[in-house]
C-alpha cells in the first residue's frame, strides 16, 4: 500500500473536437453544499477555468463548485489559423452543456474580475440561465454569447 497522498481530481472535458471530445466529471477539491446550492450565488463556467488548478491559479484561492447542465446551449470546436482548436459556446435550442457552477459569496468581488475579463475577451457576458445542480434546477448566472 503506497503513502502517497491522492490529489483530488478536477471536472475537465479533453479531446480535439466533437464527437471526439469529452466530459469528464471527477471529485472537487472543495464542494458546495446541499444548503449552498440552493441559497448561494452560483456562476455557470464551462471551459478551461473547469479544471480546479487552472481555476485557483486565475483567482488566487481554490472556489467551491459543482458540476451542473445547462439546455439550450452547445460546444462547438473551431479551428484557429494556426492548426489548433478552441471551443465556443453557441445557443442551440436541443443542446447541452456541461459545466460547473462556482459559488462565489466566498470570493471578494475584485477577486472574479479576472474570470469576467477572460470571458469578456472570448465575447461573452453574464446572463440569467437554467442550470441542474444535481438534483435541484436553479436560476442562476452563466458566462453565455452576447
Amino acid at each position: 500500500m503506497s503513502d502517497d497522498k491522492e490529489e483530488p481530481l478536477t471536472m475537465c472535458w479533453f479531446g480535439f473536437y466533437q464527437p471526439y471530445a469529452t466530459s469528464v466529471v471527477h471529485i472537487p477539491e472543495q464542494v458546495i453544499s446541499p444548503k449552498e446550492i440552493g441559497s448561494g450565488e452560483l456562476i455557470f463556467i464551462w471551459d478551461k477555468y473547469m479544471k480546479a488548478d487552472v481555476l485557483t491559479a486565475l483567482l488566487g484561492t481554490p472556489v467551491p463548485w459543482s458540476p451542473a447542465l445547462i439546455e439550450g446551449y452547445a460546444r462547438e470546436w473551431v479551428e484557429k489559423d494556426d492548426g489548433s482548436y478552441t471551443v465556443n459556446l453557441l445557443r442551440k435550442e436541443m443542446g447541452t452543456c456541461l459545466g460547473a457552477v462556482l459559488l462565489i459569496s466566498r470570493l471578494a468581488e475584485d477577486q472574479l474580475n479576472p474570470l469576467k475579463q477572460y470571458y469578456d475577451k472570448k465575447g461573452y457576458v453574464l446572463k440569467k440561465v437554467k442550470a441542474l445542480v444535481g438534483d435541484l434546477t436553479r436560476d442562476i448566472l452563466g458566462f453565455l454569447p452576447k
